[in-house]
C-alpha cells in the first residue's frame, strides 16, 4: 500500500505505525488518511480502530457514554456528584428551560445531549438568550441538556485500565491586548472561524466588549465560555501527583460504564470537590499534541500506553 503523505496522516496512525514496526505487528489502513484500520499479529488475529475508538471498550457502554444525560444519571446512582440539569425536547423545551433556570439561577449551560468537542455548547446569561438558543439548537438536535454553571478548574482526566494516565487543565481561547490592535484583528489572526461563531459574540457581549474595541496592553479577553481544545481552548498537563479526590472520581466514572479507556471531564471547585460533566469513550489527543513539541511528546507517551492495552492480548 502506498504511503500517505505525512500531512494527511492522523496522529494515531503516525504513532501506531511506529509502534507496530517495533512489535512485529502488521498495520493496515482502511482509508487514505489512516483514520480507520486494523492491527494484525503473525497468527492473523486482528484488532480494529476508527479515529480514536480502539477495540478496548464495550460497544454498548461507549454508546451510553455519548448520551450525556444517561451517563450522568448512572454516575449519580453510583454516588458521584454531577451538576443539576434537565433534558429538553419538543415544543415545551423553552418553558421547561426557563423554569429550571429560574430555580438554579443564571448563568446556565445548554448543550446537545449527544456529541463531542464542545460543538454547540453555550453559556447563557438571560431568559431571552436561553429561549433563542433552545429554538436554534433544537433545529439540529433532538435532545438538549441544560445544566447549572459550576465555577472551578476545567479538567480532562485520562483513565486507562483503572489508572489515571494524566490530567489536562483546559482554558478557553483568549487574546491579550497590545493597546494597538482591535479585537477583530486579533481574533482574525488567532482563528478567523471564531468571528462567525455566535458564541464568541455572546462571550464578548457578556464582557461589554465589541469587535471594534482595542484592549489595553496586557488585558486578557476570553473569546468563548467553554474550554474544549477543539473550540480553540488550550490544554496544560498538570504536574505532580493527581489529588486523590480527582483520581477517585475519574476512575469511578470509567468503572461505572466498564470503560477501559476514557476521558472524564470535570469541574473542580475551589474546595477541591470534583463535579462530573461527562465522559468520552474515545478521547483524542491530536489537538493537545498540536500545541507544541513537548505536548506532542506527552501525547505520544499516553498513546504508547493505550496501544499496549489495545494489543496486549495478541502481541507475541
Amino acid at each position: 500500500m502506498a504511503t500517505t503523505p505525512p500531512r494527511l496522516q492522523s496522529l494515531v496512525w503516525t504513532l501506531l505505525e511506529a509502534y507496530c514496526a517495533r512489535h512485529n505487528l502488521k498495520l493496515t489502513r482502511l482509508d487514505d488518511y489512516g483514520h480507520s484500520g486494523l492491527v494484525e499479529n503473525p497468527a492473523g488475529q486482528r484488532r480494529f480502530f476508527l479515529g480514536t475508538h480502539f477495540d478496548l471498550n464495550p460497544l454498548g457502554a461507549s454508546e451510553i457514554a455519548d448520551d450525556k444525560a444517561a451517563s450522568l444519571k448512572l454516575f449519580q446512582s453510583d454516588g458521584l456528584i454531577i451538576p443539576e440539569g434537565v433534558v429538553l425536547s419538543g415544543k415545551n423545551a423553552s418553558n421547561s428551560a426557563i423554569q429550571f433556570s429560574e430555580r438554579v439561577g443564571f448563568p446556565v449551560f445548554l448543550k446537545p445531549n449527544t456529541g463531542q468537542e464542545g460543538q454547540d455548547v453555550e453559556r447563557l446569561e438571560t431568559p431571552e438568550q436561553l429561549k433563542s438558543a433552545c429554538t436554534r439548537l433544537l433545529e439540529h438536535h433532538r435532545l438538549l441538556l441544560l445544566q447549572e454553571a459550576i465555577s472551578g478548574e476545567d479538567l480532562r482526566v485520562l483513565v486507562l485500565e483503572g489508572e489515571v494516565l494524566g490530567v489536562i487543565k483546559r482554558s478557553p481561547p483568549t487574546v491579550t491586548g497590545d493597546g494597538v490592535r482591535s479585537l477583530k484583528t486579533m481574533i482574525e489572526q488567532l482563528d478567523a472561524g471564531l468571528l462567525a461563531d455566535p458564541r464568541c459574540a455572546a462571550c464578548l457581549a457578556s464582557q461589554n466588549l465589541s469587535l471594534d474595541c482595542v484592549p489595553e496592553k496586557g488585558q486578557v479577553i476570553a473569546l468563548l465560555s467553554n474550554a474544549n481544545l477543539s473550540s480553540g481552548g488550550k490544554g496544560h498537563l498538570l504536574d505532580g501527583p493527581t489529588p486523590l479526590t480527582i483520581k477517585d472520581a475519574a476512575i469511578r466514572a470509567a468503572n461505572s460504564l466498564g470503560l477501559r479507556y476514557a476521558g472524564v471531564d470535570m469541574i473542580v471547585k475551589a474546595d477541591g470537590q470534583p463535579i462530573l460533566l461527562e465522559i468520552n469513550a474515545a478521547p483524542g489527543l491530536a489537538r493537545f499534541a498540536a500545541q507544541g513539541p513537548s505536548d506532542r511528546a506527552v501525547a505520544a507517551q499516553f498513546y504508547e500506553r493505550v496501544f499496549d492495552a489495545f494489543t496486549v492480548s495478541f502481541r507475541q
